[in-house]
């Protein structure tokens, strides 16, 4: 009888310290388990793609039975997929592309994925507008392609300033040249899902929008499993689905990093965020693909006014907050160029959109509804 007591008394043991044991990992490769081991933080980081760090981090919870691996072989295989679409400079034998769009003399024939993306472009283009010209343009490719090329120039120095490279401005290039832009000019046939041009020496290009896109195609996927996640696209394309575990607000803590073209200044920030669930944070500025002038020794970036041909923008660096982080990427380009007045207006009549921009002398200021999602001041 003793030994049966025994026996029973060691069974009770194991149960209740299996009952109390922390949740399995699903996934040793990616997975950690959390200070109070209630749940896993799993997490993957691509430097392949759209050229920028690209970061998923998924929260595996004990309710959760999804597959790791699955999750991030998606997120992995949807990024690749979608580079491949929208690269300009490079052709591919499984797809066609932008490359294959830009270098046809004839229309070409594209699958549903690509059309769909394009004729996106196209028709959310056209919603901000400064004297009635569109400040996103999916058709400005021509000009892109020499400020593209005057960064890349053989004829940039190197020996002026350490990490800036100085290069001649294409003026010669620019100034009084004509150049078939105009997005109405694109001819998309949805019945045979083809794509050309009306005029020459037409072209198009997606960076304008695509990471917001992709970041779009991945937190929906995300979304439909009701998975817990934080989607990190290079700093300037965030959105984090479900109730984050971290905070006890359920909400994500996004820092906004302070805009600098000095390469020697450490990375700071200006704000902190507490965002909720699928609500994208955005951003556009100067400060990430420029150069200085040989001449001037300007500012030279890679957000080129469709009106006039050059780099424009009103300020260092506009951040939006948007449902939708495709459309958000597309008024996030569009918005920047925006004289502030207009743009301030535009926003604050626009339903769930809200913005700040951080000004070159240092001060920022934002729409009317912005407040709401400040945490913290980063001074």
């Amino acid at each position: 009888m003793k030994k049966l007591l025994i026996i029973t008394y060691t069974f009770l043991i194991v149960i209740l310290f299996n009952g109390c044991s922390a949740i399995s990992n699903p996934n040793p490769d990616y997975c950690i388990l959390n200070n109070d081991k209630s749940y896993f933080s799993c997490s993957d980081t691509t430097t392949s793609y759209f050229d920028t760090p690209i970061y998923l981090k998924i929260y595996y919870k004990d309710s959760d039975n999804f597959d790791v691996k699955e999750i991030f072989d998606y997120f992995e295989n949807t990024l690749a997929y979608y580079h491949k679409y929208f690269d300009k400079y490079n052709e591919y034998e499984d797809i066609p592309n932008i490359y294959t769009i830009n270098h046809s003399t004839a229309p070409v024939e594209i699958d549903d994925i690509l059309f769909d993306t394009i004729k996106f472009a196209i028709d959310n283009g056209n919603i901000i507008t400064h004297n009635n010209s569109p400040l996103f343009d999916v058709a400005l490719n021509p000009v892109l392609s020499i400020w593209h090329n005057a960064r890349e120039s053989d004829l940039c120095d190197f020996s002026i300033e350490p990490g800036i490279s100085y290069c001649p401005v294409p003026r010669d290039l620019i100034d009084g040249s004509s150049f078939n832009t105009n997005p109405d000019d694109i001819i998309l046939d949805s019945n045979n899902k083809t794509i050309g041009f009306l005029k020459e020496n037409m072209s198009i290009d997606l960076g304008g929008m695509a990471k917001g896109y992709v970041t779009k195609i991945i937190s929906d996927y995300l979304n439909s499993l009701n998975i817990t996640y934080i989607l990190n696209a290079g700093n300037s394309n965030v959105i984090g689905g479900g109730t984050n575990p971290e905070r006890e607000n359920g909400n994500f803590y996004i820092a906004l990093k302070t805009p600098s073209t000095d390469y020697k200044k450490q990375t700071d920030y200006f704000l902190t965020l507490s965002v909720p669930q699928n609500i994208a944070v955005v951003t556009s500025g100067n400060y990430q693909q420029f150069f200085k002038g040989l001449d001037d020794s300007l500012v030279y970036h890679h957000i080129i006014n469709p009106i006039t041909y050059y780099p424009g923008g009103y300020s260092m660096s506009v951040t939006l907050l948007y449902p939708d982080s495709a459309l958000a990427d597309i008024f996030s380009t569009a918005l920047y160029l925006m004289p502030l007045e207009e743009a301030m207006d535009f926003v604050n009549s626009y339903d769930n959109l809200e913005a700040v921009w951080y000004h070159y002398d240092g001060t920022y200021e934002y729409s009317d509804g912005f407040s709401q999602y400040i945490y913290d001041i980063n001074f």
